[in-house]
């Protein structure tokens, strides 16, 4: 069985004791969802995006631990900023998970993509507000980058750092 993204994502926040997954389905996250299926991770499924981000930083105040966003593309991801720079403004730890078209679409302006002042640049819609941004390129990368997710998450310092995404292309 091929390891995907998905399944290495899925190991990673099962050993991390991450208990739910908040978030909306959509074609570029999916295969999380497949992996989910033979996971105690819970996903909270909501209506809307922005719902999603509200009800993880809800949850993290409560439990007083790291939130776990899971976002589709384009207009998924923008829907979710409302919630996830709010609980940015209160230092609430959150790393929100978010689908991209595939790499070797980037720039050609596929369904969903969001473009601002550069070709594929939906992580960018973000980094005002974020301690650090991260974009997944290539899977040999994806293991690296997630170490590295959650102590940025943790740090719960806004003048340190801002907020944790990362966008992962074909997972």
């Amino acid at each position: 069985m091929q390891d995907l993204i998905s399944h290495q994502l899925v190991k990673y926040l099962e050993d991390r004791g991450v208990e739910y997954l908040f978030g909306l389905c959509g074609h570029t996250n999916i295969a999380v969802l497949t992996a989910l299926e033979k996971s105690s991770i819970k996903f909270i499924n909501t209506r809307h995006e922005q719902v999603a981000a509200h009800a993880a930083d809800g949850y993290a105040r409560a439990k007083k631990t790291t939130a776990v966003v899971l976002s589709h593309l384009g207009p998924g991801l923008t829907n979710a900023a409302t919630g996830v720079a709010n609980a940015a403004l209160d230092s609430i730890p959150m790393v929100v998970i978010a689908g991209d078209v595939p790499s070797h679409f980037y720039g050609k302006h596929p369904h969903q993509e969001v473009n601002l002042h550069a070709d594929a640049a939906q992580s960018e819609i973000y980094r005002p507000f974020c301690k650090r941004v991260w974009r997944v390129e290539r899977p040999d990368l994806f293991p690296e980058i997630i170490e590295k997710a959650k102590p940025v998450a943790l740090a719960r310092y806004w003048c340190q750092y801002r907020w944790t995404f990362f966008p992962s292309p074909s997972m």
